[in-house]
């Protein structure tokens, strides 16, 4: 008589809280509830006739059974996977990919490359949803899920892309006989309403303290500062890899090479099993190749940070900074 095999989302169960040493976590990973995720492991244990985790004081440890079970039922689920990704790779069948990312990435940098994707990738369907938050529930809503966050997210699961480094940006017409930075001030400074202190940040990394700066319009999103730039609206600062298009297509223009890291990031989302499957594998191999910090990617982009700026006259500097 055969032997019974455990279910198949069973055994992943089992791998995410083998992995977590968590039931709550593997619950959030999963999608499940904790009770859902305790009564598959019950049952898995009554199968196997074993424990396969210690319960004590609140903490989750694998028993010596536990450690020998989890290689062979990682290795199998692997195994499993990657025959199905390769039958689904040579089949006529697309496979569709759910994506989220914040509405400025995908409006001013993702749009503009799927068709270059598509072209690299005829089998996978992208569906691309824009998210505005990334709370626990959003960062892994649909297969791959990208959020602008602290550079101190240190999640599970989270990677960083690419750090976000903010470009001073402005339309042409705007900055002609733009000579240094006093000139700058007078520029409306367009406002991000829901990161307000990016401006203050870039003030004090140009090392003047404005006594009373020109504000333009808030926005939300950063393809809204960067229409409000095209109509001659005001400066804003933009992420560098969402603005390098725009930048070399002469639409809008980096006044005196100005920009600086900013404390954020752009973080990659996937649950642990989905990055092993062949389509969301290509989908975040992609990604990686196409989001290198543009600076690494273009030399005629010198862009320095603002505290590296030195006009050609100290003594104009010192008398502009008095002035601010």
């Amino acid at each position: 008589m055969a032997m019974a095999i455990p279910p198949m989302k069973t055994l992943r169960t089992f791998t995410v809280v083998a992995q977590t040493l968590s039931f709550s976590k593997a619950a959030k990973l999963l999608n499940l509830t904790q009770s859902a995720i305790s009564k598959q492991i019950q049952h898995l244990e009554e199968l196997m006739g074993c424990a396969l985790f210690e319960r004590a004081g609140g903490k989750v440890e694998l028993t010596e059974a536990g450690r020998r079970y989890l290689p062979s039922v990682v290795e199998a689920l692997e195994n499993l996977q990657h025959a199905t990704s390769t039958v689904m790779q040579t089949s006529e069948t697309k496979s569709r990919i759910e994506i989220s990312v914040p509405p400025s990435l995908a409006s001013l940098w993702l749009i503009p490359r799927l068709d270059a994707f598509r072209y690299a990738h005829p089998n996978i369907e992208l569906a691309v949803r824009a998210s505005v938050t990334s709370d626990s529930h959003n960062r892994y809503q649909g297969d791959i899920a990208i959020h602008c966050l602290p550079l101190s997210t240190h999640e599970e699961d989270a990677e960083l892309l690419v750090r976000e480094r903010l470009m001073l940006v402005a339309s042409p017409p705007a900055v002609e006989g733009l000579s240094g930075i006093g000139d700058l001030l007078p520029l409306p400074a367009i406002s991000h309403i829901t990161r307000p202190q990016i401006w203050n940040q870039f003030w004090h990394e140009l090392g003047v303290a404005p006594n009373s700066p020109t504000y333009g319009t808030g926005v939300e999103h950063f393809y809204m500062a960067l229409e409000a730039v095209k109509y001659q609206q005001g400066m804003a600062l933009i992420p560098q890899f969402m603005v390098q298009d725009t930048l070399q297509r002469g639409e809008v223009t980096n006044p005196l090479s100005l920009g600086f890291s900013s404390l954020y990031g752009y973080f990659l989302f996937s649950h642990g099993y989905k990055r092993r499957l062949g389509p969301v594998k290509q989908v975040i191999d992609w990604l990686k190749r196409e989001m290198v910090p543009p600076s690494s990617r273009c030399e005629s982009m010198d862009i320095l940070r603002p505290s590296e700026y030195k006009p050609q006259s100290t003594t104009e500097t010192g008398k502009q900074s008095k002035q601010l």
